[in-house]
């Protein structure tokens, strides 16, 4: 039989003696329990990669801009991902209000289209408008595209 001194008030915390005196001992450590780390059975080995400053530089950047691990950046890289594949890149401040001010002058143009449909001369508004959107769709055309 084993006798219980209380230094504590954590029952897993007690020292229990023998009763002869000689031998301490603690109850054993609760078993911690909760969720399984988040690994799946395909990603469980780790390769590590040595980069240059610049290759660095680029490789967090690109993971920033694409909101992803630095990790996942490269698995898509290295098995070859097509472009088309891959996600958008999220867009700028300055891309939002362009693409803003492109739906105003769709509206725009609609309502001109309206007026025309109704027997109403809208040459020269049409002609503001359309130049806008050219400007502003020559603006949002990628350079691939020019």
């Amino acid at each position: 039989m084993f006798f219980a001194s209380l230094k504590t008030r954590s029952p897993f915390r007690l020292t229990l003696t023998c009763p002869f005196g000689v031998y301490p001992m603690q109850l054993p450590t609760p078993r911690r329990r909760g969720r399984r780390p988040k690994t799946t059975p395909h990603q469980v080995h780790t390769v590590s990669v040595r980069l240059t400053e610049a290759e660095h530089r680029e490789l967090t950047s690109e993971a920033a801009i694409y909101r992803k691990s630095m990790g996942e950046v490269l698995r898509t890289v290295w098995a070859g991902t097509p472009d088309a594949a891959r996600p958008p890149r999220p867009r700028t401040v300055e891309e939002m209000a362009q693409l803003r001010q492109l739906i105003g002058l769709a509206g725009n143009l609609n309502q001109l289209t309206r007026q025309l449909h109704a027997g109403h001369n809208v040459g020269e508004g049409a002609r503001q408008v359309l130049g806008q959107l050219y400007r502003l769709l020559d603006e949002l055309a990628p350079d691939s595209a020019r």
